[in-house]
């Protein structure tokens, strides 16, 4: 973590809201997401907020995400939002809790799990009759062709077994086209990996990072957490996944988890 206090945040360029705002707080930068968004840590009168800016206007459809999951997930309650010379500004309360890939967790995976999946029945409980966000196969595609369009893919950021298996970026895209599930709707997280879900012991406190949410197919947030409990939690706990996927909705859909593990290398 990077102290700002009088270094990097004299060239960052805030709003004079966030100027004031983040006066008298302590301030760390905490990383920067496959995005480019950076986060700043801020500390203040014993609270803790996070402010994600940059240029890139996911973080404004981030807010749009987070404003319709108030009350309906537990989600970063926002303090506020705002726009200056072509960047976003949006800041955060802390969640409580903390990602379920601590080291806590990694000791305790079984206890991860549950919290894994109390985190798929809070998801799939929330009504998309009314939901505004299409996060659904056809998404997803036209999002793929559009990088593979305006050449915005590099093939070393995609893993080798996939590029030979199916012939490469192109091969891959075919193959997406080519033997697309039937969609299951349910409201889809967009991004379940370990580090978005947050627990408190074996509870669930919520998720950070919506901004890919909407209505999907259900086994796209379910392949995404497959990977990363695996990556994570290793063989023998996702085997216990599988099976607590299974008691939850009475089947695995092994070929429809491969097509989005395969879809997400995009």
């Amino acid at each position: 973590m990077i102290n700002l206090k009088e270094t990097a945040m004299k060239n960052i360029d805030l709003t004079s809201n966030l100027i004031d705002f983040t006066k008298d707080a302590d301030l760390e930068q905490i990383g920067i997401g496959c995005s480019g968004d950076s986060v700043i840590k801020i500390t203040k009168n014993d609270n803790v907020y996070f402010l994600k800016y940059s240029a890139n206007p996911t973080i404004q459809i981030e807010y749009e995400k987070l404003k319709w999951l108030q009350g309906k997930l537990p989600v970063p309650k926002i303090v506020s939002y705002e726009e200056k010379d072509g960047k976003y500004y949006l800041l955060t309360h802390k969640l409580d809790g903390e990602m379920v890939c601590t080291p806590f967790y990694m000791k305790n995976w079984q206890i991860g799990l549950n919290v894994i999946q109390q985190a798929f029945s809070v998801l799939w409980d929330i009504d998309i009759s009314d939901c505004p966000f299409d996060a659904g196969i056809d998404y997803k595609l036209n999002q793929i062709k559009n990088k593979l369009d305006n050449n915005l893919i590099n093939p070393e950021d995609i893993r080798p077994e996939f590029l030979e298996k199916h012939n490469g970026i192109h091969g891959m895209y075919k193959y997406l086209v080519d033997n697309r599930p039937s969609e299951k709707l349910v409201f889809s997280h967009g991004d379940t990996s370990l580090p978005n879900i947050f627990g408190t012991g074996d509870k669930l406190t919520g998720f950070i990072d919506v901004a890919d949410c909407g209505a999907a197919d259900i086994w796209f947030d379910i392949a995404v957490t497959a990977k990363s409990v695996q990556r994570n939690y290793g063989k023998e706990a996702l085997d216990v996944f599988y099976n607590q996927i299974k008691n939850q909705i009475g089947e695995i859909d092994f070929d429809a988890i491969e097509y989005y593990v395969t879809l997400v290398e995009f």
